[in-house]
């Protein structure tokens, strides 16, 4: 209820607010759990390409910021 709330303070009361509120909570929190869920998978055993994984996670991780950065100015 709460992220309902803030949806429809943060985008208005019209009609779609709460789905695109819950895109963008949802997006953000995927992301970040995604991340962090391939970091563990990664290192959890010490792998053995561990710092090539973590690059690359790293490199899209920050080509979503930037896709999501245009998005929002356009």
């Amino acid at each position: 209820m709460a992220f309902a709330a803030a949806a429809t303070f943060l985008y208005g009361g019209f009609e779609g607010a709460a789905a695109m509120g819950g895109g963008m909570i949802g997006g953000a929190l995927g992301a970040v759990a995604g991340f962090g869920g391939g970091l563990w998978l990664v290192l959890r055993k010490g792998g053995h390409w561990g710092g090539t994984a973590v690059t690359w996670l790293t490199v899209v991780a920050l080509l979503m910021l930037v896709s999501l950065g245009y998005i929002a100015v356009s």
